[in-house]
């Protein structure tokens, strides 16, 4: 089961990473910003002052945010290869 576990979770944060770079390249034009457009707004509104979109704080921020989803992405890709790989153990077995 370690070694489903350690799959999934390699896969489950590639493809959260995958995803989060996708979503701001691919849709951030079309909605208006990417990520670094939201963090800079946001922090531009709650600490009453303007970031360049390219300033150390502003990219910091969003490698901090895409850590944490390919986190949360590993941890459940690896909780569904253990059930994958549990239910194929369960399958296969002989009685």
């Amino acid at each position: 089961m370690k070694k489903a576990f350690y799959i999934g979770c390699l896969v489950g944060g590639i493809m959260g990473v995958v995803i989060a770079l996708s979503m701001d390249l691919l849709l951030g034009g079309a909605v208006g910003s990417g990520w670094r457009e939201a963090v800079a707004h946001d922090f531009g509104a709650l600490f009453g002052r303007t970031f360049d979109l390219n300033s150390f704080f502003v990219l910091s921020v969003v490698f901090v945010i895409i850590g944490f989803i390919a986190a949360f992405g590993a941890l459940v890709g690896g909780i569904c290869a253990v059930m994958v790989a549990r239910l194929l153990s369960f399958l296969t077995k002989e009685h």
